[in-house]
């Protein structure tokens, strides 16, 4: 069969092409280049909460809205929603939910569960991840293994090992851009840095230290699946 499209949702301007990135990496590594094209054009959606809210008074309006206007991009296979999940709590029916702290996992299962009712599951498939805390927390774990290497400006990204790296980026910093502007790369711009820094990121290293990027892989390979085997999904 031809390869279908799969389109990528992310949350900011920087995110359009660092995203890219890593999932363009991990079909290389997977094997679903026969059967899946990344379209070139992802889709800034905006945060967590943009996602959720209302629209016409209708809760998830806008994430319907977004799905629909995928669906219309000729042969879509799948689309990949690539969230930070830096939020304070839940969102459900466009409001937040009182009194119950942020879960990637059960944000990520209403948004699947409200991505079924337009077609997700049935005529395309999605796959709902969030970087914890955000994409940058990825940059932040393996923080050591930038030592050495050169922006395209010919600029080290970092001279030296840093001795003082967060124990577990998924939970702190929460400024994760912060942080790599302090330690990795001064003046950081994620419109300019976050994507040559996903071209230079050992995945490997990512792997062991990040529970989020492993969902990340896991999601791309079942988007995969889906479309080889004509059975779209909706996950998680």
């Amino acid at each position: 069969m031809s390869p279908k499209r799969l389109v990528i949702m992310v949350e900011g301007e920087g995110d359009k092409e660092a995203a890219l990135i890593p999932v363009k990496r991990l079909l290389v590594e997977h094997g679903g280049f026969d059967v899946v094209f990344l379209d070139p054009h992802p889709i800034k959606i905006g945060h967590y909460a943009e996602v959720c809210k209302k629209e016409n008074g209708k809760p998830f309006g806008k994430w319907h809205r977004l799905l629909q206007t995928c669906w219309k991009r000729a042969n879509l296979g799948g689309v990949l929603l690539l969230l930070d999940g830096d939020s304070d709590c839940i969102w459900d029916a466009g409001e937040p939910v009182k009194g119950e702290a942020f879960c990637a996992m059960r944000a990520a299962k209403i948004l699947a569960q409200e991505a079924r009712k337009v077609g997700a599951g049935s005529r395309f498939s999605v796959a709902v991840v969030f970087a914890c805390q955000e994409f940058e927390s990825w940059f932040i774990a393996v923080a050591n293994s930038f030592v050495g290497n050169h922006f395209l400006d010919n600029r080290i990204t970092l001279p030296q090992p840093i001795t003082t790296i967060p124990p577990n980026p998924e939970i702190a910093p929460r400024d994760a851009k912060a942080w790599v502007g302090k330690y990795i790369c001064p003046n950081y711009n994620p419109s300019v840095h976050q994507k040559e820094l996903a071209q230079l990121v050992d995945l490997n290293l990512i792997r062991e230290k990040m529970r989020s990027f492993r969902r990340l892989e896991k999601a791309v390979k079942e988007l995969v699946h889906g479309i080889r085997t004509g059975q779209p999904i909706c996950t998680p």
